[in-house]
This record gives C-alpha cells, sequence and structure tokens, in this order.
C-alpha cells in the first residue's frame, strides 16, 4: 500500500469492527489487518468477497478448525496446524484460553449474546475522559446496531429456556433472558453457533460492519498476520506484517495504530514488541487479567427423544426451582453437531445432552507475562470466588435432575479473556488512559477487551464494542 492511511486497526472483532466503522464514517483513511480469511458464508458472498475460507463443517471440520496450538511444552510460537483454522487455543496450568480466527472475530463463533456489563456503574470511575452516560449511550447503540432481541415465546424456537421450563417442576428459565443477536424468523435453526453459521441467521460483523465499510473506503489485509509494531521515523507507527496468502513481507505505517487484535494477541503482540524496545517500559503490562467468571459444564441429561442442537444459538438462562439464590446458568445445545464427520449413533447422544455455561464478574486479579517469546497467564483460581459460585450451581443441576454434571474444575478455561493492557490513569497500574491512548505512546491505541478495567460478568461484547465506539469518537473529534 502506497497511499497516505490516516489508522491502522488490528484486528476485526467487536473491537475492530465497531472503531473502524466510526473511523471510516468520520472521513478516515483506513486499513484493516486481520490474520484470518474472510469466511464462506451467504452474507460475505453477497457481499461481493470472492476469496473466502470455509468454516469447519463437513469435510473441512477438522482441516479448518484450529488455526495454532500453544502450551508451556510448546516451541515459543506453538504449532500451527492450518492457516485458515477457526480456533486458537492456548493451554496454560492457571488459565487456559480459546479465540477464534477470520473477519469477524468472536463474532463467527459467540452465542450471539449482546448484552450490557452486569456490574452496576461499571463505567464509573475508570479514567479520566471517560463519562458514564456517554458510555451507555453508546452500549444503547451498539446492541440497537446488533439487532439483539430477546428469544420470542410460543414454542416457536425448539429448546427455548422461556418455553422449556415454564411449567417445569425442576427448574425455571425465570423473566430475564439475554437479547440475542438472531434472526428468529429462519426455520432450520441448526448450525449457527460454535462452529461458525453459514446460512447468515446469526449476526455476525463482517457482514454487519466490515464489508460495509468496505464501501466507504476501508481496505481489508485479510490473512495478513500483524508480527511487531514500533514508531516509525514520521512520528507514527509502522506495522510489520506477514503475508499468509501471497507469502512474504510487508510494512504499513499510519500516524495512528488501533490493536483490536484480542486479548491473547494483542498481549502478545505488545509483550514482544516492547522486549525489542519499541515501547519503553509499559510497566502496568499483563495486570488485571482475568476470564470474566467462564464455567463449562458438560450436562449428560440423555433425555429421550430430545434434539438440543436445534434452537437459537444460546437457549437461554434456567435455575432450579427451590435453590435459595442460585446462580443462573445458559443452556447451549451442540448446535452444529451436524456439520461435524462423526458416527451416527454418536451424533444422536450428543444431541441428549447440554452445555452449560456460567460467567460472572471475577476479580480480574491474574497477570499476563512473556519470556522468550512465551506467552503465560497466571490466574488465582482460589482467590475468585465466583468460580466456586459456578461451581455449585453445577452441583445444583445434578443434584436437582439427578444426572451428572461434568466440569474441568481443576483446569480453568475462558473464552472471554480480558485485561492485561487495562485503562487506568496511572501507568503503574493500566497501559492507557482515558482515550484508549497508551501512556507516554501517542498514536497507539487498545479498543480490545485486554483494554476493559474489570471483569463486565456477562459476554462482553458490547463493553468491548462500547469501549471501541468511545475511543474511535474522541479519535474522530480530535482530528
Amino acid at each position: 500500500m502506497h497511499e497516505r492511511l490516516d489508522a491502522i486497526v488490528i484486528g476485526s472483532g467487536f473491537g475492530g469492527a465497531f472503531a473502524i466503522d466510526h473511523l471510516v464514517n468520520a472521513g478516515l483513511r483506513v486499513a484493516l489487518v486481520e490474520r484470518g480469511p474472510w469466511r464462506d458464508t451467504a452474507p460475505v458472498r453477497a457481499a461481493g468477497i470472492t476469496q473466502r475460507s470455509p468454516l469447519p463443517h463437513g469435510r473441512h471440520a477438522f482441516t479448518h478448525l484450529v488455526r495454532r496450538v500453544s502450551a508451556p511444552f510448546l516451541p515459543a510460537r506453538g504449532i500451527a496446524p492450518h492457516a485458515h483454522g477457526l480456533f486458537d487455543l492456548h493451554l496454560d496450568r492457571d488459565m487456559s484460553v480459546v479465540c477464534s480466527s477470520g473477519v469477524g472475530g468472536g463474532s463467527h463463533v459467540y452465542t450471539a449474546m449482546n448484552t450490557p456489563p452486569a456490574v452496576d456503574h461499571y463505567w464509573d470511575n475508570r479514567a479520566d475522559g471517560i463519562d458514564a452516560a456517554a458510555m451507555r449511550a453508546h452500549c444503547d447503540a451498539a446492541i440497537a446496531r446488533m439487532g439483539a432481541r430477546v428469544t420470542p415465546t410460543g414454542g416457536r424456537i425448539p429448546n427455548a429456556t422461556a418455553d422449556r421450563y415454564a411449567n417445569h417442576p425442576l427448574f425455571s428459565a425465570g423473566a430475564d433472558q439475554p437479547a440475542m443477536s438472531y434472526d428468529y424468523a429462519r426455520d432450520a435453526h441448526r448450525d449457527n453457533a460454535i462452529f461458525g453459521c453459514a446460512d447468515g441467521s446469526k449476526t455476525t460483523l463482517d457482514a454487519l460492519l466490515v464489508a460495509p465499510a468496505m464501501q466507504r473506503g476501508l481496505t481489508v489485509l485479510d490473512l495478513h498476520e500483524a508480527l511487531a509494531i514500533g514508531p516509525d521515523n514520521n512520528g507514527g507507527w509502522r506495522v510489520t506484517l506477514r503475508d499468509h496468502r501471497g507469502g512474504g513481507y510487508r510494512h504499513l505505517a499510519a500516524p495512528r495504530l488501533l490493536l483490536a487484535a484480542g486479548t491473547l494477541n494483542t498481549l502478545r503482540l505488545l509483550f514482544e514488541s516492547r522486549a525489542r524496545g519499541a515501547l519503553g517500559a509499559m510497566s502496568a503490562l499483563g495486570l488485571g487479567f482475568g476470564g470474566n467468571g467462564d464455567s463449562i459444564g458438560y450436562w449428560a441429561c440423555n433425555e429421550h427423544d430430545a434434539d438440543y442442537s436445534l434452537g437459537a444459538p444460546c437457549h437461554g438462562h434456567f435455575v432450579p426451582r427451590g435453590v435459595p439464590a442460585a446462580a443462573p446458568l445458559m443452556s447451549v445445545g451442540l448446535n452444529g453437531i451436524d456439520a461435524l464427520p462423526l458416527p451416527a449413533a454418536l451424533r444422536r447422544r450428543l444431541k441428549r445432552d447440554l452445555v452449560l455455561v456460567g460467567m460472572g464478574a471475577d476479580e480480574a486479579n491474574g497477570f499476563a507475562s512473556c519470556r522468550d517469546g512465551r506467552l503465560r497467564f497466571h490466574y488465582p483460581a482460589a482467590a475468585n470466588p465466583v468460580l466456586a459460585r459456578m461451581r455449585a450451581a453445577f452441583a445444583d443441576v445434578a443434584r436437582v435432575s439427578g444426572k451428572p454434571v461434568h466440569t474441568l474444575a481443576r483446569f480453568p478455561v475462558t473464552v472471554h479473556p480480558l485485561g492485561g493492557a487495562r485503562v487506568d490513569d496511572n501507568p503503574a497500574r493500566g497501559v492507557i488512559d482515558g482515550r484508549g491512548q497508551a501512556h507516554g505512546l501517542p498514536g497507539l491505541y487498545i479498543v480490545d477487551a485486554s483494554a476493559l478495567p474489570a471483569a463486565p460478568g456477562s459476554p462482553p461484547s458490547m463493553s468491548i464494542a462500547t469501549w471501541a465506539t468511545h475511543v474511535a469518537h474522541g479519535i474522530a473529534r480530535r482530528g
């Protein structure tokens, strides 16, 4: 690219996509760098994107499932089964992380829940420049943009907890169901969850924000992986990229660089660039890491004639009846299992079981480190009471139902890693200020979950979108 850029955005998940939407609308010339490919879905085909990569469905189920695996016992950069794989797996003793790769980021694999923070006054007293009222307005606008709404009742949507547990003797759905960005008018209600959604019934960011921004001047470099960042000779920022499609390396430069590669990859990029002397001391890098209380259980309910693989990406919240102050759990079927090449008998059995998901505001009291290129997450599970509360919730379900709930209590896993480059006015506590700009590094911004000041206790998609909108509005306003 030889044309002058006003900004480079690395990553196209909820931080990157919402940031580029506002920056492009403000007339800035923006390049979006994404290490993964465009996914072959109906909305992407309709947008005229010709170079697409399949989701891990059918014969691609295993070849396109995993992009990279990293672990302490593997080489520092891990192993990379397929550059077009959908998932990255980071295995660690204290906290393992699962994240995704592709234009649209985590919106391909999320359960479509888009809700505000569950923590009251989440944005209050965080840093100068953050106005709680404005942040609420940004969040409301993001939820509206995603078209999120609560699953309609009346039995039309398969397995919705509000219907399934309306008069159930053991469980209750309760009145507070999550809003989801999902087309409930579709008839199939299958293959729309964690393995991607090919038919477009789940709202994803590539179709909603990225492709339309291209019509307004956005440049998208898919299958380009950012390897290093640092100041350039003109007072801006320079990014070194690896081209996974054409091969070789290239460089981009702009006065503004926005990191939105997701917590795992943004932290890796910051640590490695700091080690090369490009970012100064950045003493708070790694602090405030958490997993948003993510807890996963496998409920082997094995209900006769049930097919829990059907429905919206998430069936909704529920709690056991008669259990005081029970923590609500989310019910999720193995939606998408029909796209996997499994024996028919095994597939039928798995469709009769459910995945249970719990989350809440953990203390975000862990930290990330990186030595010799090896990223590690250190997380004191025992010092996070929300995890014990989630384990108790799984035990309540097992006891009330008489069916086992299997968990990985000794191996915490999160799909919502956050922090490590958090916002705080004090450079000893946070990496960025209330404008999203790195302390002492003009023009370098962070707009993904690594910037969040604390765990929101709910799916963080809209908290990330809120923060990215706030940062992008400030950049556009200052010019």
